[in-house]
């Protein structure tokens, strides 16, 4: 078995950044994540509970940042399953060897995408070149596009971009324009034909699944993409997990700024979203609402935010209008939170969050809106 450390030599800052910026998500199956979800989300095919699944994500990023061997990683996984009696599909080589390579390969490869398309870096090497992977049975696609070199922005890559399916080891260099003239020469500087295979539903030559660029997606902002998934989840254990994962180190990266865009922070009950008219249940909080808070109440900090799920929850509900409902909940000190719909229904977006006092809250809420719960 190759050592992956000798393969992708030293973690670095964006490999670190790309995994450490997924949630963790419970899923059945390997496709429960689709294609670019990947990149936002962490997954254990099978693991469904929030305890096994923080166990194999600290097991993975400590792989990562430490540059753990196959075998390392092994035992942390043996100490896993024996913790938890979890049981899985497939052998226990092969299923750790999966967990390990893909995580270790896909956010070598986003990392790789950061530092490749900075434009610094495109100022000298504009140009990419797909390397094929040393491999025992090369894929006969894959051999064929070794050395194709082409533009960052050339479409190709949005589907080519490595790795391009379960154990491809192939990976991207970037390329000067000399290099990339030497490939036009060499009959590699366009783009290879990509039919689509029907048995798979991506190019030829690409694993079902994989016809994605983990760098490109790993740089979207928020996490819209997961929206689907969150909503499939069981209302009971949707609040429930997303009330601990609140708790965790990438919602409190939300909150300083270093995760941008929409972040899921509440699930709403199902009464709830009857009254409000929505058809969703998760709730999100978007990067402007959170710098406007800092900005507008110094007072509130990651632990008032941390509250969200709990007051939304638990709190009394006063229907403030057809689109907006207020929470009001007393946990040390009194919180009010605003929470709207959008007029297509399909998402809820909190609005306001800040501490009040029952004298303010009985004159602006409890007497002036109906209490709904």
């Amino acid at each position: 078995m190759v050592d992956l450390r000798a393969v992708f030599k030293l973690p670095f800052v964006e490999q670190l950044a790309f995994f450490r910026g997924k949630l963790n998500i419970p899923t059945r199956r390997w496709d429960d994540l689709w294609k670019d979800q990947h990149a936002k989300g962490f997954m254990v095919a099978g693991a469904t509970k929030a305890d096994i699944l923080a166990d194999f994500r600290t097991a993975v990023d400590k792989a990562i940042s430490q540059g753990t061997t196959l075998e390392e990683f092994r035992a942390d996984f043996d100490a896993i399953v024996h913790k938890h009696g979890w049981s899985y599909n497939g052998g226990r080589n092969w299923r750790s060897e999966v967990i390990y390579s893909t995580n270790i390969r896909t956010s070598y490869a986003a990392g790789r995408w950061a530092q490749l398309t900075d434009p610094e870096q495109m100022e000298v090497l504009p140009y990419l070149r797909y390397n094929h992977g040393d491999s025992r049975v090369p894929r006969p696609d894959h051999l064929a596009w070794d050395g194709v070199t082409l533009p960052a922005d050339d479409p190709w890559w949005k589907t080519h971009y490595t790795p391009n399916g379960w154990g491809c080891k192939c990976y991207v260099t970037g390329a000067t324009r000399s290099e990339a003239e030497a490939a036009r020469k060499a009959g590699k500087g366009s783009a290879p034909e990509s039919p689509i295979d029907p048995k798979t539903g991506e190019p030829k030559g690409i694993d079902k699944g994989w016809g994605y660029n983990v760098g490109e997606a790993g740089q979207a902002e928020g996490y819209r993409v997961l929206n689907n998934k969150f909503e499939t989840l069981p209302n009971d254990f949707a609040r429930q997990w997303l009330s601990e994962y609140v708790q965790g180190p990438v919602f409190e990266r939300f909150v300083s700024g270093a995760v941008r865009g929409e972040f899921p922070v509440a699930v709403l009950k199902a009464q709830d979203m009857k009254v409000l008219g929505s058809g969703a249940q998760t709730v999100w909080m978007s990067q402007e609402t959170l710098l406007s808070h800092v900005k507008r109440h110094p007072d509130i900090g990651l632990n008032d935010f941390r509250l969200i799920p709990e007051i939304i929850d638990a709190g009394e509900v006063y229907q403030q209008s057809a689109e907006r409902l207020i929470f009001l909940k007393i946990n040390g000190k009194l919180y009010r939170v605003g929470l709207k719909r959008t007029r297509d229904r399909a998402s809820n977006f909190i609005l306001t969050l800040f501490g009040t006092t029952a004298e303010k809250a009985k004159k602006q809420v409890v007497d002036k809106y109906e209490r709904i719960r």
